[in-house]
């Protein structure tokens, strides 16, 4: 085989195996859960029936976490849209004030882990042994026991913190694409601001919010994290909680998958809606007029609200969490409040030398997110290769598929990937974590990457190639350091992502494959002291990830 022959094989052959791994990654943990899900043992035979959905639409727990779930998923959903769409239009809209500070510090809610900002919660708000109650007593003479983290209010004021950063990734792109013309045209006849937001702004952004709301509801219902923390020490049901339980000893995978199976019908019946009601309306924010996006200005009642609102939602995501968890953590008993004269740093000395269990855990997560992002993007590079230079007849369908994780809830994969391995050398291995981790996340790398390949110009690899540049020496010459921005932003937030991750691992981990999330949930048995300290070394590890991405100048609000 020639150079040239050799090259148009791996142009099209390379992207083209990024799409199968990618395929093959979603369909085969969700064809093992269909499976598992029909199969019924009688003994020693077996049957292909559905006894385990019968079985699990006859539980009254299946009803009562399904209605939890429900009732959670949405009310997140909601808030998060209302304070997502808030918060990305005073930034990319309007004159307040630090507006460029605020703009990152909005994000960084996205890069902490849901845990750890539930159990922050708890030291904060616990009815015995929570600092603000403390506080309110001690200096107000006010009482804060109807403020009960432990119940559905806790699980969706916590679910909204850590989910208003999807929203506000997804709408400030189109808010600041859009031609502000529109806007002043309905101000010019008549129309006062709240018309024009609501009939104007909101209906031209809504493609954007109807993602973010579908990814939001799919991903805050089916978060183990946060119910873990807060709804089960008071026996609230909810859907990741439960299949959690029905995997335990003794196991009952089959209705743990019947009930996987009816939450991805459900997605895939909102995804579905989700398309067809964007295909039906035209969604034009950018006209071929030459237009500059102009700030609204403020009076000071209104600069006064949005940064108040500003300072509600960064405290209560970012600041109250951060110091609760370092008092926590630097404590030898917590009782509340935070005591100079007893602070210890024993708490990081027994997490980080002295509890195997701990330093195995880091090691652990840190193996999994430096080669899990980089296996992840390089997925990322040819899955949207092919999706923005392959078959164009195929590229639709080739995206829908590759955009299923995304509305895939983490334990519900984990199921998947355990009842595929169960029997298998993977089973209880770093390895298959790993491969579950990737197939949940990929879609994230391969969004930001196809973003940035979708500014470059075809005609910069087609001199190339008419240079005499093989495929290979065109993709490291001139694509992957023209794509280099968005390459390093998908392998920070994968890097991330994985270092925070539970709802996959907690099904799939065994004794020596503990992650620090893991390790953390293990630990809230012995001494939140503990905790807390581990808390903070994967708080260190993901806001310097953060850092090094803001250091870079790579962005991932940008539209």
């Amino acid at each position: 085989m020639n150079t040239g022959a050799q090259g148009r094989f791996l142009q099209r052959a390379l992207p083209i195996a990024g799409v199968t791994i990618g395929v093959l990654l979603i369909a085969g943990p969700f064809l093992a859960t269909i499976i598992r899900s029909l199969l019924v043992w009688d003994g020693d035979s077996v049957a292909i029936e559905a006894g385990n959905f019968l079985r699990l639409f006859g539980d009254p727990r299946f009803v009562s976490a399904a209605l939890n779930t429900l009732i959670a998923g949405s009310c997140t959903t909601i808030l998060a849209l209302l304070l997502g769409f808030s918060l990305a239009w005073l930034v990319a809209r309007t004159d307040m004030p630090g507006r460029s500070w605020l703009e990152t510090a909005n994000l960084v809610p996205f890069f902490l882990s849901p845990y750890v900002g539930a159990i922050s919660w708890i030291y904060l708000l616990a009815p015995h042994g929570g600092l603000l109650p403390w506080l309110a007593r001690t200096y107000l003479g006010v009482s804060l026991e109807w403020l009960d983290i432990y119940s559905m209010g806790g699980v969706i004021f916590v679910l909204t913190l850590f989910y208003t950063p999807y929203v506000y990734l997804f709408v400030i792109g189109p808010l600041r694409q859009m031609d502000a013309a529109l806007e002043d045209a309905a101000r010019v006849h008549g129309a006062s601001f709240w018309y024009t937001l609501s009939h104007i702004t909101l209906p031209l952004v809504m493609p954007a919010l109807l993602s973010a709301g579908l990814i939001v509801f799919v991903t805050s219902a089916g978060l183990f994290d946060v119910p873990l923390a807060l709804a089960s020490p008071r026996g609230i049901r909810f859907m990741p909680t439960e299949i959690f339980s029905m995997v335990q000893y003794p196991s009952d995978l089959g209705r743990a998958a019947a009930f996987g199976i009816v939450v991805l019908t459900v997605t895939i019946v909102l995804t579905l809606l989700q398309r067809r009601f964007i295909a039906n309306r035209r969604f034009d924010t950018v006209t071929g007029k030459g237009y500059r996006p102009r700030q609204i200005r403020l009076r000071t009642g209104g600069k006064i609200a949005a940064l108040t609102l500003e300072a509600v939602y960064v405290g209560g995501g970012v600041i109250l969490p951060l110091v609760a968890l370092l008092m926590v953590s630097f404590s030898k008993l917590w009782t509340g409040r935070f005591l100079w004269r007893t602070a210890t740093t024993g708490n990081f000395e027994y997490v980080l030398t002295k509890y195997d269990l701990t330093r195995t855990a880091i090691t652990n997560s840190l193996f999994l997110a430096l080669v899990g992002a980089t296996w992840g993007v390089a997925l990322a590079v040819l899955q949207s290769y092919y999706l923005t230079r392959g078959n164009p007849k195929r590229r639709a369908l080739v995206d829908a598929l590759l955009s299923l994780p995304l509305g895939i809830p983490g334990i519900i994969l984990g199921l998947g990937f355990l009842i595929l391995a169960i029997r298998t050398p993977l089973y209880s291995t770093l390895t298959i974590i790993l491969i579950a981790y990737i197939a949940r996340f990929f879609p994230f790398a391969t969004r930001t990457v196809t973003a940035m390949f979708l500014a470059i110009n075809p005609e910069l690899e087609q001199s190339a190639r008419s240079a005499g540049a093989s495929w290979l020496q065109t993709m490291r010459l001139i694509v992957l350091p023209l794509l280099r921005p968005a390459l390093i932003a998908a392998w920070l937030m994968l890097f991330v992502i994985f270092i925070r991750e539970l709802g996959a691992t907690i099904l799939l981990y065994a004794q020596g494959t503990e992650t620090i999330s893991v390790a953390m949930v293990v630990l809230s048995e012995r001494s939140s002291g503990y905790v807390a300290a581990l808390a903070v070394v994967q708080l260190v590890m993901l806001l310097a990830a953060f850092a090094i991405m803001r250091l870079t100048r790579t962005s991932m609000s940008q539209g």
